[in-house]
């Protein structure tokens, strides 16, 4: 699965027909709002077409490179954002922490919503993690920040993200994960 990333500024208009889902997102505090959109494969994503009246800051095409479900109603996300280009080095480091030390101390957290780990062929990643409540936000955030490192973690090569979106829901019609499809 495929996805693409729209940041915008202005009114939202029709959201990505054809799509296997969509998110549509506005910041809190700020002018600016993103849309997510998942695809079946690449050349359909990289198809997506912006809609009549929405105004695109920028699209970044990614593959939907892990994903996480939970029941959390997702009113609330947080982006991150990993720019590229990344090393291979880095891109394993980075996915080692998610799986054995981040997802672990965060998996319990009472609100969380599913996450995506989206990476650009640069292996700029973005992770589009949801949440019933800011409050879960912040704790899931604490939470990662109480963690070690692992032993032969590398803190060079795990500066952390380049910046964090938090956006309200306006929108969230998510795919089904891959084995129930």
């Amino acid at each position: 699965m495929y996805a693409t990333v729209h940041q915008f500024r202005g009114p939202l208009g029709e959201l990505l027909p054809g799509s296997l889902g969509t998110c549509a997102f506005t910041q809190v505090g700020g002018l600016n709002g993103a849309v997510v959109a998942f695809w079946p494969d690449a050349a359909a994503a990289a198809a997506a077409r912006q809609p009549a009246g929405t105004t695109w800051l920028d699209t970044g095409v990614y593959e939907v490179a892990d994903v996480r479900t939970t029941t959390a109603e997702p009113r609330f996300a947080q982006l991150s954002w990993f720019d590229g280009p990344r090393t291979a080095d880095q891109a394993a480091a980075e996915r080692r922490a998610s799986t054995e030390r981040i997802w672990p101390a965060i998996r319990d957290i009472e609100g969380l919503g599913p996450s995506y780990v989206l990476t650009a062929a640069d292996r700029a990643t973005v992770i589009v993690g949801f949440a019933a409540s800011i409050e879960t936000i912040e704790a899931t955030q604490r939470a990662v920040m109480s963690t070690e490192l692992l032993p032969g973690e590398d803190p060079a090569l795990l500066p952390g993200p380049d910046r964090i979106d938090l956006h309200r829901v306006l929108r969230a019609d998510l795919p089904e994960p891959a084995a129930a499809r």
